[in-house]
């Protein structure tokens, strides 16, 4: 991907980073994922563990196509918003809501308890991608010629 200066770069490389932070936690904590699909009820028990690892994977080939320039900033932003779609149900829902009938350090209790603050993290995460494949979009690098 090319940039035009330093501004441009940094928010590139953030993006970038970012992208790659939230492929490695989905890679690391699959169950995490796999926990919001299934109590929000988006999927059946048996496609739970595939999408919770695919959803990540999905990230990071459009992540590596678009760190080597094959292909636009859009599919990062399409996946970004997928990542964050279950975030986003569990709290319409009321799933952040912490009753205190979840064991301390259990599964549900570390994912109820940082649900609303990755669900803003994500959500600034995909406008700031989305608002740079606006940018790319609208004012193309283009290559100068050299006559000789």
């Amino acid at each position: 991907m090319k940039t035009r200066g330093y501004i441009h770069r940094f928010v590139t490389s953030f993006v970038l980073l970012s992208a790659a932070a939230i492929a490695l936690k989905g890679f690391f904590h699959p169950e995490q994922t796999a926990l919001l699909l299934l109590d929000t009820g988006l999927v059946p028990a048996m496609y739970a563990d595939v999408l919770a690892f695919s959803l990540p994977f999905a990230l990071a080939v459009c992540l590596s196509l678009a760190f080597f320039e094959l292909t636009s900033i859009a599919p990062i932003v399409a996946c970004l918003a997928l990542y964050m779609l279950p975030s986003g149900i569990a709290l319409y829902q009321g799933l952040h809501f912490d009753c205190g009938c979840y064991l301390p350090g259990s599964l549900e209790s570390q994912v109820y308890s940082e649900l609303e603050p990755q669900f803003i993290v994500l959500l600034l995460i995909t406008f700031f991608t989305a608002g740079l494949h606006y940018f790319n979009s609208q004012r193309p690098v283009s290559n100068k010629a050299h006559l000789a």
